[in-house]
């Protein structure tokens, strides 16, 4: 009897002859862990050009038309030329130096100014370049925006662009009779209607109403193609403020200037103002926003802002109108300080319609209906 308590009690501890052999084949079956392969040196990230205090490596400085010109922002010149932190920059073809004596030995052969005059004044010239046609040129000028510019992005994909070089006229330099001030870019097709992508002015060359020059420029281009326009979007908060300044001048002095006043447009729609009174003005001047829009350039929504945000926006009869009387527009001048004087003059653009590169299909087919949506509904947005 003690024997069978003790064959059961050895049954219930020790485990089956087959369930052992399963463990341990379990055991034996188990992958092991595959220790980790070293990365590829293709896909090892190549080490970071450093300076000798251990700092990266960076552009601090450029050297260009006898300025010297501390960098602001990091800009993605090949790594051998930013070792000594200062660049050396030919401001004829805008090519980039390690040395100063590279640079004084660099004789320039490149045509200079290049491309085709667009504006000239007493003091600047403007000239349009081709991305296309010179891509060097071109992208050496995107990398050394982008020392300035903290939000530039394009520097190698120039082909779709046209860029005005602005170049001042040199009283000091014998060996240039022009100095490299700055640009705008925009692309030759665009279906936002930019008339401007990228605007920069050098340092030495800021606080000169240049940056003011050139935004007055992209839209007389706008103008010449018979299309409306704007910035490319979104702006920064210095860039809001110079066009908003554009914006507000351009828009009084077209209201200012327009001779149609509104007797006379009474009189043209006086079947569709019956039983309808108004305390009319002659001085006033009636416009639809279709029709400011083309007389400036701009686009209907940045019309639109500005004149809601000078307010003179007013909406009669389900469309939105300009009605306002002269000692008005002279009270909206005086109580936002709005300066009427052109950066730009007027006799210097040099570009006829007929040079002017044509705006887009797309474009067009927008312009016609932002002024079928003014017309009809008065929504410009």
């Amino acid at each position: 009897m003690g024997d069978k308590k003790r064959a059961a009690t050895s049954k219930k501890i020790l485990p089956k002859v087959s369930d052992a052999k399963k463990a341990e084949a379990t055991k034996c079956t188990r992958p092991a862990a595959t220790p980790k392969k070293p990365a590829s040196k293709a896909k090892q990230k190549a080490p970071e050009s450093r300076c000798a205090d251990g700092t990266a490596a960076e552009v601090r400085r450029v050297i260009i038309g006898g300025y010297s010109i501390a960098a602001w922002y990091p800009s993605p010149y090949p790594d051998e030329y930013k070792q000594g932190g200062d660049l050396y920059i030919c401001q004829r073809c805008l090519k980039y130096m390690r040395y100063r004596h590279t640079l004084e030995d660099h004789r320039c052969a490149d045509p200079f100014p290049r491309g085709r005059p667009i504006y000239e004044d007493a003091s600047t010239v403007l000239h349009e370049v081709d991305g296309k046609e010179h891509v060097l040129y071109c992208q050496n000028m995107c990398l050394l925006s982008k020392l300035f510019l903290d939000q530039k992005t394009i520097y190698y994909d120039i082909g779709n662009f046209l860029f005005y070089v602005l170049l001042v006229k040199s009283t000091e330099s014998i060996e240039s009779q022009y100095a490299f001030a700055g640009y705008f870019s925009k692309e030759k097709t665009s279906i936002d209607r930019n008339n401007l992508a990228c605007i920069l002015v050098l340092p030495p060359f800021r606080g000169q109403s240049y940056g003011q020059l050139m935004i007055e420029i992209s839209y007389e281009l706008t103008k010449i193609e018979q299309t409306t326009g704007g910035p490319e979007q979104p702006l920064s908060s210095q860039g809001f403020h110079s066009y908003r300044s554009y914006w507000r001048r351009a828009i009084v002095q077209t209201l200012l200037g327009e001779s149609a006043t509104a007797a006379a447009h009474v009189l043209r729609n006086e079947y569709s103002l019956k039983g309808h009174s108004h305390d009319w003005e002659r001085s006033q001047r009636v416009f639809s926003l279709s029709r400011l829009a083309l007389l400036t350039g701009i686009r209907i929504e940045d019309v639109l802002f500005t004149l809601d945000d000078l307010g003179l926006l007013e909406f009669w009869r389900g469309r939105h109108i300009v009605c306002i009387a002269d000692e008005t527009l002279h009270r909206v001048i005086a109580e936002h300080r709005i300066n009427l004087n052109l950066r730009a003059d007027p006799t210097g653009m040099v570009l006829g319609r007929e040079d002017c590169h044509p705006a887009s299909d797309s474009s067009m087919e927008l312009d016609s209906n932002d002024s079928d949506r003014s017309s009809d509904s008065g929504d410009g947005d």
